[in-house]
Formats: C-alpha cells, sequence, structure tokens
C-alpha cells in the first residue's frame, strides 16, 4: 500500500512540473516598492506582469507611504483580476489580456489624481476599458472627497450637471437618460482637478454606445474657479535640454558583437545597478523603456541616455499590441517617441512590442515610421526565475555572434548577475554594441 501511495505522489509531481514548465502555471515578475523619491515625491511606482498559458497582464500602479492608501489600491487590484478571471474564455488561439495603468496628475506639492485605466480582453470579438478615479493627500494619507476641494451647495452641484450635459448633447453615440443618470450625484462621479480644469470620465457603455469608447469631459478653469474652496498651486515641471546621444560606431564585418537589451524600465534602484556595470565593462546597450516608467523617472532615464547608451520604444503602458486599434497602437508608440525625444534631441529608431506579440497591422505602424520592429534572438528568462545563475547559464548556453540578448532592468537579480555574463562574454571575444549598430551588419 505504501509503495503505490509512493508511486502515486511520484506521479502527481511529475505532472505538477510539466504542468510549469508547459506554460500552463503563470509566471508573474513583481518589481518591489523602491525607497525613491522620483518624479512624483510620496509616490513609488510598482510593475506586475504575468505570462500564462492562457492569458498575459501588465498592472503598474503606483503606491503610497500609507498603509490604508495602499490596502485600497490593493483591494481593487485583486477585484479586477478576480472578474478578468472569472470571466476568461479565450478562444481560436487568442490569448486573453489585463492591462491596468495609471495616469498621474499632480494638484499641489502633497495632493495627487491617480486615473487608472483597466483593459480586459476576456475573450469574443473586442476588449472593454474602464476608469477609475483616486484622489489622495500624501500629508495625511487620506483620500481627497468632493467638498474637500469644491463647494458642496446645490448651486454648485447644478453647475456641474449642466456644464457635462452641455458639452454632450450633441456628441454622437450619447445616450441623454443614461448620461442624466450618470452623473445624478455629482459627487461620486470620476472627476479630476488639473491647472486647467475639472475633467469628467465615463466608462465604456456607461452614457454612451460602445463607438464611442471611453467619454471624456473638461470644464475649463476658469468656469471652475468660483466653485473652488481654494486656489490651485499646481507645481511646473522643467524641461532639461536635449542629451544628444552618441552616433552608432562602424562595425568591422569580422567582429564578434553581442547586443545587450533591456526591458521595462528605467526602475529607481536597478537601472543605476546596471549602468554601472555597463561602465566597468564598457559596454553600451539598448533600453526600451516604458513611458510610464520614464514619467515616473526622468532622472534615471535621462542618466541612461548620459551614459551613452540607446534609449528605444517599449509602448506607454506595456499592452499587447495585437487587442489595440489602429489608434491605440499609434497613440500607445508616439507618447514614447515623444518622451525620447524631448530626452535626447531625436526619435527612437526601435520599437520592441511587449511580449514580442505583433501582426501585419502592426508591422505596417512601425515601418510607415520609419522605425524598425526589434525582437530578440536570446532570452534570459530573468523575469520568469528571478536568479542570477540560471540567467547566467541560459544567456551562455544560447549566445551567438550577432546575438541580441533579452533582459529586463527591474528586476535585482538581473542586476546581481550582469557583471559574470559580461566578464563571460568578454572572455569569449564578444564586444558590446547598441542593437541599432548591430542591425547595420544586417
Amino acid at each position: 500500500m505504501k509503495r503505490h501511495m509512493l508511486v502515486i505522489v511520484m506521479l502527481l509531481i511529475g505532472m505538477g512540473t510539466w504542468y510549469y514548465i508547459a506554460g500552463a502555471a503563470p509566471t508573474i515578475k513583481k518589481v518591489p516598492t523602491p525607497s525613491f523619491t522620483g518624479q512624483y515625491p510620496g509616490l513609488h511606482l510598482t510593475v506586475e506582469s504575468e505570462q500564462a498559458k492562457r492569458h498575459t497582464t501588465s498592472i503598474s500602479v503606483p503606491r503610497t507611504d500609507y498603509e490604508v492608501l495602499n490596502e485600497e489600491l490593493d483591494a481593487f487590484i485583486l477585484e479586477k483580476k478576480e472578474a478578468f478571471q472569472h470571466n476568461l474564455t479565450p478562444s481560436h488561439g487568442q490569448k486573453g489580456h489585463l492591462n491596468i495603468q495609471t495616469d498621474t496628475y499632480q494638484t499641489n506639492e502633497r495632493e495627487y489624481t491617480l486615473v487608472v485605466h483597466t483593459y480586459a480582453f476576456t475573450g469574443g470579438a473586442n476588449g472593454q476599458t474602464t476608469v477609475d478615479v483616486f484622489r489622495m493627500n500624501l500629508s495625511d494619507g487620506t483620500f481627497i472627497e468632493w467638498d474637500d476641494v469644491l463647494r458642496d451647495d446645490q448651486h454648485a452641484l447644478e453647475w456641474f450637471k449642466h456644464s457635462v450635459i452641455t458639452q454632450l448633447q450633441h456628441q454622437e453615440y450619447v445616450f441623454e437618460n443614461q448620461l442624466r443618470e450618470a452623473i445624478k450625484d455629482p459627487k461620486s462621479t470620476k472627476w479630476i482637478l488639473t491647472s486647467s480644469g475639472l475633467d469628467v470620465i465615463f466608462d465604456e457603455y456607461e452614457v454612451a454606445a460602445g463607438a464611442a469608447g471611453v467619454v471624456e469631459v473638461h470644464i475649463p478653469m476658469k468656469e471652475v474657479e468660483p466653485f473652488l474652496l481654494s486656489e490651485l498651486d499646481t507645481p511646473t515641471a522643467q524641461e532639461d535640454s536635449p542629451i544628444m546621444s552618441p552616433s552608432n560606431k562602424p562595425l568591422d564585418p569580422n567582429g564578434k558583437y553581442v547586443a545587450l537589451t533591456f526591458d521595462d524600465g528605467p526602475h529607481p534602484v536597478v537601472t543605476p545597478n546596471i549602468l554601472e556595470t555597463l561602465e566597468k565593462y564598457q559596454a553600451r546597450a539598448t533600453f526600451f523603456m516604458l513611458g510610464s516608467q520614464m514619467e515616473f523617472y526622468p532622472d534615471v532615464a535621462r542618466q541612461v541616455a548620459l551614459s551613452g547608451h540607446e534609449l528605444a520604444n517599449h509602448t506607454e503602458h506595456h499592452p499587447d499590441l495585437t487587442k489595440l486599434s489602429e489608434n491605440g497602437v499609434k497613440e500607445e508608440l508616439e507618447k514614447v517617441d515623444e518622451r525620447i525625444e524631448r530626452l535626447t534631441g531625436q526619435r527612437p529608431s526601435l520599437v520592441r512590442p511587449p511580449y514580442g506579440a505583433k501582426n501585419e497591422m502592426i508591422e505596417q505602424i512601425i515601418q510607415t515610421k520609419e522605425q524598425t520592429l526589434a525582437l530578440w534572438t536570446v532570452d534570459s528568462l530573468d523575469w520568469s526565475h528571478r536568479n542570477a545563475d540560471q540567467m547566467y547559464r541560459l544567456i551562455m548556453d544560447n549566445v551567438h555572434p550577432s546575438a541580441v540578448v533579452l533582459m529586463h532592468d527591474i528586476h535585482e537579480s538581473t542586476a546581481e548577475g550582469l557583471p559574470k555574463v559580461l566578464d563571460a562574454l568578454k572572455r569569449e571575444g564578444y564586444t558590446f554594441v547598441t542593437m541599432s549598430e548591430l542591425l547595420t551588419l544586417k
């Protein structure tokens, strides 16, 4: 009997191992909250991605120094994940995709509004986008309500309703009855106060037909000012001079080259550590950056450029581009192009779609923009195993002349294992070049 039980246990272990290797078990990569002051003091950006047999996810939501605020954000994320898993019915070889990303607005030195966009594709023809708003005071760790910043009298509430209806009454696809129901209680709507005025957001299908998508209303500040409890003191952003990137060096056709590439950064702790290692080995690399990360940590992105490395486009919010419309793909790419151009004085020449997911439309868009779709030939899988030694073995077992190595500058294990990788590659006679330089050989 004991022998039979032992055989059954071993079979179960073997089946579990196969299940994981086959990709049915999800692999999650998560970046811990760093103690680092970036563009938004008091906010720290966390990144979590997941790749599984049936779906992919990308979640990027700021965290604060207040547990009470973090608990509500965590509960919100958990609810979105559970709803996605419950509704997941992918078919015809399509994976489900959940993408949760945040736009951050700073009202004053310690007050922020987080506008969280959730895109969920669970199967069928189209995905759905919802928007949630969190207004926070990081001076005392509280959420900001309507009556903290706007008058809470009948005149103010009626003004709000009238302003929204006036702007949307002639807009195509909007249903008046649904709109009036959505703004019955103005204080519960998704409103955002910025230096330019008051923005109001409605989910897909909330007040209009699906063709309208997410519906937004902007009420100019001159109309909002009479209803403010106090004047706004919005910080002004400082623009630095562009950093001119070094030109590509001509390569010897008979040389032995490798292009090191890093995705998903910049990260406030890991990226600087990687830069130190690259400098030690006099290695130039290519950093495929997320626009959302660049927004939060502009000084780190600037340091990458100052160190002579290549900045490239990895989209604004890490979506599966194959799930987006043509305009959606263009917007994801254009925002990062603009960020990199402001930083370096020139637009990036390379685009790497998240998950390597592409189709004919995406290839055509990138070609029309006179950019190059840039994938990889050696995958370190650093996002999966989070082990410096395993990363080293995977790279060294698969590297070849003119290889493009994929890593991520958001994992501490990647920074930890990089010196050993560079030392071994250098001893094998490799010269480290950017991906653009490598492409000049082809």
